[in-house]
């Protein structure tokens, strides 16, 4: 049995049974407590929470874990477990090596727990290594987050997606191979609407690969077994396709427009900005790229962080992914740099970490997560720093 602490960066091994005193707690139920706590489990649950007075201490065979808030654990909403964040296209030469790959995404799996995330929805990829570590984590041979995984993504053959998932030539051979998909296993379908934003030129995105007809029969298709469906999309035209086949969550949605939110807003459709694989080539220079491509860059990321302050105010639902393994978007540390842009958009710090918690609990449909009270796990909670909502007390 263990508790992730992510204040000191690593993971607590705890008996299924005992208590401890904490400063305090967090969840988007109970609200903020900052005096004392204490706290108790059995098999491995939480069975009380316990709020100490000023004079009052706890019991002496209490652990004292006075230096931590406890929150549920964070949840990242968008992850490629199979990709290094280092050298994309040497990564993808190392998937030859299976044993190589499992290594790193068993490193990676123990550094998210050590960071406080306990769980981790993956966007798939085409060798299925993704889907392996699931299995191995819920089958306890890894030590890792929750894994959700789409196992892999539905894209068109000769277009954006190749290392993704297989490719389809048009949705004909789609339905042919339907079962088939489906019965390989997945969590969430997702369907790579549009290719990539491109960084020498504003505004240009990659080909929308799917018609509105299309994609909504993909979507239905999908949500026949109760699968939640989750789009790549960028680009006025791929978003408003993704829009109107009624996917349940956008991913990416770099170019948003005003109008997309009030419609996303309508339909309950979630939105993962992903802003690390932009803004964290700013934040963590290199020369790999141009000064134009820099200068691009600055706009995409100024034009992204507005339409995520307006989400926010139109009452979209937000969650925060990072696309871990991109390049610069390092697996763990780089949620902590999407919750950075959440905030410097303007949303409040405290919102962020309800959007990291609650709301991407809802977007992996998985509500067990992101909760704090009786009957939680403990491996599903972390031990917070102190100070971790500072700015909410001043």
């Amino acid at each position: 049995m263990y508790i992730s602490c992510s204040a000191e960066q690593k993971i607590i091994e705890i008996p299924d049974e005992g208590e401890a005193v904490v400063a305090g707690y967090w969840s988007h139920e109970l609200g903020l407590c900052s005096q004392s706590v204490l706290l108790k489990w059995k098999n491995g649950k939480i069975s009380s929470l316990h709020p100490l007075g000023h004079l009052e201490s706890g019991p002496n065979k209490t652990q004292c874990w006075d230096d931590y808030f406890l929150l549920p654990g964070w949840i990242d909403a968008h992850v490629h477990l199979a990709l290094d964040s280092l050298d994309f296209y040497q990564c993808l030469e190392n998937w030859t090596q299976p044993s190589l790959i499992e290594e790193n995404m068993q490193r990676f799996l123990q550094r998210y727990l050590e960071r406080g995330i306990v769980a981790i929805r993956d966007g798939g990829d085409l060798s299925g290594f993704s889907w392996k570590a699931k299995v191995m984590v819920t089958e306890g041979v890894w030590l890792g987050p929750r894994v959700i995984s789409v196992h892999e993504a539905v894209n068109r053959a000769g277009m954006y997606g190749r290392f993704l998932g297989r490719g389809f030539k048009d949705i004909l051979e789609w339905q042919g191979n339907e079962r088939d998909f489906f019965d390989q296993g997945l969590d969430q379908l997702k369907v790579v609407v549009t290719g990539l934003i491109r960084f020498d030129e504003f505004q240009k995105v990659g080909s929308t690969q799917w018609t509105v007809e299309d994609l909504t029969k993909l979507v239905e298709s999908a949500h026949g077994r109760g699968i939640p469906v989750m789009a790549h999309a960028s680009g006025e035209e791929g978003i408003s396709v993704a829009i109107a086949a009624g996917v349940d969550s956008i991913e990416h949605g770099y170019y948003m427009t005003t109008e997309q939110l009030e419609l996303m807003r309508e339909k309950g459709i979630a939105w993962v900005p992903t802003v690390a694989p932009i803004g964290n080539l700013l934040k963590y220079p290199t020369d790999r790229y141009s000064s134009h491509e820099i200068e691009t860059l600055k706009r995409i990321l100024e034009g992204h962080l507005v339409k995520i302050q307006q989400a926010y105010k139109l009452n979209v639902r937000i969650g925060v992914g990072t696309d871990a393994g991109a390049y610069q978007v390092p697996h763990a540390e780089s949620l902590y740099d999407e919750m950075d842009w959440m905030i410097q958009a303007g949303i409040p710090s405290l919102e962020v970490c309800r959007m990291a918690i609650h709301e991407n609990a809802q977007i992996l449909g998985s509500p067990d997560l992101g909760r704090l009270d009786v009957g939680t796990p403990m491996n599903l909670l972390q031990l917070a720093e102190k100070n971790v909502f500072a700015k909410e007390n001043n």
